[in-house]
């Protein structure tokens, strides 16, 4: 088949209708192999398929959202599924009844949900049978600051009575339907909240998915001139993210623009490592797609494993691409050493991928080159010595709608960046630039002076044994971490090589670091007991404000000794402390 690639995002009016030029052009292609939830089968729904389903079931619905939506442009929120491929039939269909779509998480908690209901302002909330049963007590309406919002289940829907109706119905057509266009809002993410600790609803227009797909990513120089790493339609995603995740729904996306098809799996329970190899084992699949937590699964389980299957299966994948939280470079280093080409995306709820995966060393270095076509609506603004802060200017077209947080509409990432382009006289002509971590990361001592924690975080965390760990000191005299192990590796080792491997890491971090910033070893390093875990966003990532909340103890005893002495080496002493502290959990 030969590859069609859309010139520019102006060559559609929307995603949906992205999608169904794309349908018509590939119907009897595959478009979804979508796991059963006995985890046992997968089973594929071709672009007809997948396109006359969501008309039908667009039908069924129109009579019981359009009225109650349509008359004042509300959204419609969903209350996650546990089920992808059920999840992804929904998105779909609110499309093509004009509305917009906003997938709450059946992970958030009662407050966090009423938070981003406030945020949203739905006309209409959808859930999955299971939520609708035991969350809302099968309530009609949800009340929200005095307004009442109706609620329907969306039924479990046996999807191959689904293809038998819908393919056999000659109803293509949806009555009282106000179609998108491309500044029409599509969707609304929620990011993270790793760092306030709560999430925020953003708005993505057709325009934004539609710009930074076509003319950044699939415009990109591999794609056309038939690099390496060049995407065809016959190749297959495996996507082992969450559906309302915005790194999901890029490669989704990415994947439809061009023909080809995706692997999702169910979700629910939690992934095992032997459905992804399953899975890819059946599928062989192209290009995949991870988080950094599974990614860590991924290297367990390679260590305990050497079958020529996988080996096969790993050789066959262009690139592994992960995004959100990072990952340990040892962590990295492993599975490129097994034959996996890892790429870290750098991806955004509020304005998608502006950097080339293509181009990134493979591994964890935090380094990522920044496409040319974004490079002019971007501002590396100083922001201490050599280090920027990331702003997307406000016209920018991938940028979501209403998210400027400056006066002229501009957008503050919260990304700092150092160059590693020395030679370049001018901030704006670099491309290649260095994540150190998050403004609200930073943190100033006494002293005045600012320390960086994040990339010293990842070197620590390189060491085997160290699952995580956090370093603290806002307004103290000097900066002290938290570590927290990983139980199934540390046990391997004496309790006092244990900790002799934990004080070394954070003496190899320290070297690295300006003097300022350097953690005494090892009066201020807190190993956490086996049976603690430091708090971590979904995606993988420390909660920082959790830490200060949940540990303020264990932080606080660490400042009381801070004026006693430091012994250069392990004492008795300190040996026994430190392990009566990490084992309590056994006494």
């Amino acid at each position: 088949m030969v590859q069609k690639i859309p010139k520019s995002y102006t060559d559609y009016t929307s995603i949906i209708q992205a999608f169904q030029v794309i349908a018509a052009e590939n119907k009897d292609r595959p478009f979804i192999h979508y796991q059963q939830s006995n985890l046992c089968e997968y089973k594929t729904l071709t672009y007809n398929e997948f396109d006359k389903i969501t008309t039908y079931l667009a039908n069924e619905w129109a009579p019981v959202l359009l009225p109650v939506v349509n008359a004042n442009k509300q959204c419609v929120a969903s209350f996650g599924h546990e089920s992808s491929i059920q999840s992804l039939l929904m998105v779909f269909t609110m499309w093509k009844l004009g509305l917009i779509y906003f997938p709450v998480s059946v992970w958030c908690g009662e407050m966090v949900i009423t938070h981003l209901l406030k945020q949203s302002d739905p006309g209409y909330i959808i859930a999955s049978e299971s939520y609708f049963k035991t969350n809302l007590q099968s309530a009609p309406t949800l009340s929200v600051d005095s307004k009442s919002i109706p609620i329907s289940l969306w039924p479990e829907y046996d999807i191959d009575h689904l293809v038998t109706v819908a393919t056999g119905s000659k109803n293509d057509t949806i009555t009282g339907v106000v179609p998108q266009d491309l500044n029409s809002i599509a969707i609304i993410f929620v990011t993270g909240g790793s760092s306030t600790g709560i999430p925020k609803a953003i708005r993505y227009s057709n325009r934004a998915f539609l710009y930074t797909l076509i003319d950044i990513t699939l415009r990109h120089e591999d794609q056309l001139n038939g690099g390496p790493l060049l995407m065809k339609p016959e190749d297959i995603w495996l996507v082992a993210t969450p559906v309302e995740r915005i790194s999901t729904f890029y490669i989704f996306l990415w994947s439809m623009l061009l023909g080809s098809s995706t692997v999702l799996f169910h979700h629910d329970p939690p992934l095992a490592m032997q459905n992804v190899f399953e899975a890819g084992k059946m599928y062989k699949p192209s290009w995949i797609s991870l988080p950094a937590n599974l990614l860590e699964k991924v290297s367990e389980y390679l260590q305990d494993c050497s079958s020529d299957d996988i080996s096969n299966i790993i050789q066959g994948v262009k690139m592994c691409m992960t995004a959100g939280a990072s990952v340990r470079q040892s962590t990295a280093k492993f599975l490129m050493t097994r034959g996996l080409k890892l790429s870290m995306a750098y991806v955004a709820s509020e304005f998608g991928c502006l950097c080339t995966p293509f181009e990134n060393n493979s591994g964890n270095d935090s380094r990522y080159r920044f496409y040319d076509i974004p490079l002019p609506y971007l501002f590396f603004e100083p922001f201490d010595q050599d280090i920027y802060h990331l702003v997307v200017r406000s016209n920018y077209h991938g940028l979501a709608t209403g998210i400027g947080n400056r006066p002229n509409g501009d957008y503050e990432t919260g990304d700092l960046f150092t160059n590693i382009n020395e030679n370049t006289s001018k901030v704006e002509e670099y491309g290649t630039w260095t994540l150190i971590g998050r403004v609200s990361d930073t943190f100033t001592l006494q002293n005045g002076k600012r320390v960086y924690p994040t990339l010293m975080e990842l070197n620590i965390s390189n060491e085997d044994i160290i699952q995580n760990c956090i370093i603290v000191g806002e307004n103290k005299k000097c900066a002290a971490v938290l570590i927290g192990l990983a139980q199934n590796k540390a046990v391997k080792y004496s309790p006092t090589e244990m900790i002799s491997k934990v004080y070394e890491a954070v003496r190899r971090a320290n070297k690295q670091v300006p003097i300022h910033s350097a953690i005494n070893v090892p009066s201020m390093v807190y190993i956490l007991p086996l049976d603690k875990k430091l708090p971590i966003t979904d995606k993988g990532a420390v909660f920082r404000k959790g830490v200060n909340s949940d540990f303020a103890q264990e932080i606080n005893q660490l400042y009381d000794t801070l004026n006693k002495e430091v012994a250069p080496t392990f004492s008795d002493s300190s040996i026994k402390k430190m392990l009566k502290q990490m084992f309590s959990v056994f006494n």
